[in-house]
């Protein structure tokens, strides 16, 4: 119970004391750009946020199948 009571302090400084957050000079243009170019432009950026999440969690989950498989056959080399 301690635990959690220090996480949710944690979590509420965090989120009490938290500021504005302003947008990166490409969101900014993507803002002033026509109506038309918009649409293209936040496709792009939640696309490409997505494609930066996705590979490094794929890369990882790969790799940690592959050395359960070896350690379940038992073909892991040996050091």
């Amino acid at each position: 119970m301690r635990r959690m009571g220090g996480t949710l302090l944690a979590a509420a400084l965090v989120f009490g004391l938290s500021t504005e957050v302003r947008a990166c000079p490409n969101c900014k243009e993507a803002v002033a750009a026509q109506p038309n170019e918009v649409a293209a432009m936040k496709n792009g950026y939640n696309w490409s946020v997505l494609f930066m999440i996705a590979v490094p969690f794929s890369l990882l989950g790969t790799g940690a199948f592959m050395v359960a498989r070896g350690v379940k056959r038992g073909t892991l080399p040996e050091f």
